[in-house]
């Protein structure tokens, strides 16, 4: 793997705020995420910040088998399923992880709630992958399958840095597409 890769992640840092202002990229959104990816000839690095509802349906740690087993499909999906990739998908997931807040989320807090029962209900995933995509050099358009994969993500933002510059799109529901070459 090059070693431009760390280098195009904090590029990201420096791309202008998404295409709605008044969206805080930070804020945990229910409906909402964000996707950044850093991509290096056929290589792509990326990172995938999201409330867990949207991809688990639920923001807590996993209580019921059912919930377990939900976990368990995610991780395996995300470990398999390049979350970007070229029209053609000839994108393979080298490498991944999978993180969630609710991991020592209470111990994490210097202050104390008044209700820590509703407070803990915000958790986040993330999820990183290196990808290798044979045909991306070239490639303007991208796909993700996380827009329809996940009902509950209404929008995804969208940020990528690579050999032609920098970009941002915002998804919505229906849209699965990007384009990098603009």
């Amino acid at each position: 793997m090059s070693r431009r890769i760390p280098h195009l992640f904090l590029a990201l840092l420096l791309l202008p705020p998404g295409t709605n202002a008044a969206d805080n990229p930070g804020a945990h959104e229910h409906g909402h995420a964000q996707l950044q990816l850093a991509i290096d000839g056929s290589k792509v690095e990326l990172f995938l910040l999201s409330p867990a509802v949207n991809l688990a349906g639920f923001e807590h740690a996993p209580r019921t088998p059912e919930q377990r087993q939900t976990m368990d499909e995610l991780a395996a999906w995300s470990r398999q399923t390049p979350l970007v990739n070229t029209r053609t998908g000839t994108c393979s997931v080298q490498s991944h992880s999978l993180h969630a807040s609710w991991s020592g989320h209470q111990e994490d807090h210097n202050h104390e709630h008044a209700d820590d029962q509703e407070h803990a209900g915000h958790a986040d995933l993330e999820i990183s992958q290196t990808l290798t995509c044979p045909d991306l050099i070239g490639a303007d358009t991208l796909v993700t399958p996380l827009t329809t994969r996940f009902t509950r993500m209404e929008q995804l933002d969208v940020q990528w840095v690579g050999p032609a510059g920098q970009g941002a799109a915002q998804l919505t529901a229906d849209e699965d597409r990007f384009n990098t070459g603009d």
